[in-house]
C-alpha cells in the first residue's frame, strides 16, 4: 500500500548566493534535447538520480520593468528530484528561504486532477 508519510528527503542550500534584487520565481527551466539519450533533459549535476515527473528546477527571472530586467536561465534558484524510492533531495538558495523552497516542492504532490 501506497504511505505518503514514507516519502524521506534531504535539503541543502547550494553556493554562491545570489545577489538581492528584483528576483521573482515562477519559472521552469526548460529541458534540453539530448541526442544521445533521445529525451529531454535538465542537469542536475548529479544530485538527481532517479528520472520522474516531479524533478523541477526553478531558475531567477527578474523583473521586465526594471532596467536589464531579463531572465537569468542558468541560475537555478531552487531544484528537486528523485534520488530513490520515495526518497527526494532539495536544494535551494537565496531568496528563497528553506520554509518556502520545501512549501514549493510539496507542491508537487498534489493530487492528478482528473
Amino acid at each position: 500500500m501506497y504511505n505518503r508519510a514514507s516519502r524521506r528527503f534531504a535539503s541543502k542550500q547550494i553556493s554562491p548566493q545570489v545577489p538581492a534584487g528584483n528576483f521573482e520565481v515562477g519559472q521552469n527551466k526548460a529541458p534540453r534535447w539530448h541526442e544521445q539519450l533521445q529525451c529531454w533533459c535538465l542537469n542536475f549535476h548529479g544530485r538527481v538520480t532517479v528520472a520522474s515527473v516531479k524533478n523541477f528546477q526553478l531558475v531567477a527571472t527578474t523583473d521586465p520593468t526594471q532596467p536589464g530586467g531579463k531572465g537569468d536561465e542558468d541560475t537555478v534558484l531552487l531544484q528537486f528530484g528523485k534520488v530513490g524510492d520515495d526518497l527526494f533531495t532539495m536544494d535551494y538558495r537565496q531568496p528563497l528561504s528553506a520554509f518556502l523552497a520545501f512549501a514549493v516542492c510539496l507542491t508537487s504532490f498534489g493530487m492528478k486532477i482528473e
